[in-house]
């Protein structure tokens, strides 16, 4: 059940919206998604990363989803696309058997309508606050565009929210049972409605996902700026999962982020 890390696009952000210590000059970053397999839940993603159906050539797209893809431009990395690492592992989409979606931020979901056959592990709360997002700008506040669901996309939702519960090790609190004492759900709210990060027991490994953009935002504890204060849907909150990270980080644990631009241990391309 090894987890493995793809770099589906990337994304250049001005330095010093990232780190108050860097210039202006741009930082590339990536726009990572996971893939493992387990014998409960089969094959197994953890969200899609970046993907055609936001900055392919001719995609369809809402007028609130094609400003969203102009203000965020993206790189698409073709040899790290879902649907080409599946290929690559003589996997086809309709093989996926669970994609776990840790928040509905476009870069997570723009290929979850490949999946016909999956199931999705994800916040309820999170779909619904979505589902009623009824204009441009709430979309674009969201960062979320119902488009990129699935139709059936609340029926085929198990929701973190009535997964048991567990006392986590390492200062992580309270989180959700994915496969017993192996994967957990951990809340790590703020950076939007519902998002969470996966925690590997046996390697003491919490992928934090987009609680924060680089992993040296935690060793500054600095209060947020720039661009992770502006796209929080609760900065208070974000604020309180730095610090359940930076406790974690404290005792001994190792946090992955998805768009930090070092390497990590688990990234394949």
């Amino acid at each position: 059940m090894e987890l493995e890390l793809y770099n589906s696009a990337t994304i250049a952000a001005p330095g010093r919206l990232l780190d108050r210590s860097s210039g202006w000059s741009r930082v590339v970053l990536p726009v990572r998604f996971g893939l493992f397999e387990h014998p409960d839940l089969g094959l197994t993603l953890i969200d899609t990363g970046y993907g055609a159906r936001c900055y392919g050539r001719g995609a369809k797209k809402s007028f609130g989803l094609w400003l969203y893809t102009q203000i965020f431009r993206a790189d698409l990395q073709a040899a790290g696309q879902v649907q080409q690492i599946l290929a690559d592992k003589g996997k086809r989409p309709e093989d996926v058997q669970t994609v776990i979606v840790t928040h509905l931020h476009a870069d997570h979901i723009s290929e979850l309508k490949s999946f016909t056959k999956a199931r999705f592990i994800g916040s309820r709360q999170a779909y619904d606050v979505v589902s009623k997002a009824g204009s441009v700008r709430a979309a674009l506040g969201h960062g979320s565009f119902l488009e990129l669901l699935p139709p059936d996309y609340a029926s085929r939702l198990d929701a973190i929210e009535e997964l048991p519960t567990i006392a986590l090790p390492y200062g992580l609190g309270t989180g959700r049972i994915l496969v017993k004492d192996q994967v957990s759900i951990v809340p790590l709210e703020g950076h939007a409605v519902g998002h969470f990060g996966v925690y590997w027991h046996d390697r003491q490994t919490l992928y934090a996902v987009d609680a924060h953009w680089l992993l040296k935002g935690l060793s500054d504890r600095e209060p947020m700026f720039g661009m992770s204060k502006s796209v929080a849907s609760d900065v208070p909150a974000a604020e309180q999962s730095l610090d359940l990270l930076r406790g974690f980080q404290a005792a001994g644990g190792t946090v992955i982020l998805c768009h930090d631009p070092g390497g990590c241990g688990f990234d394949v391309r």
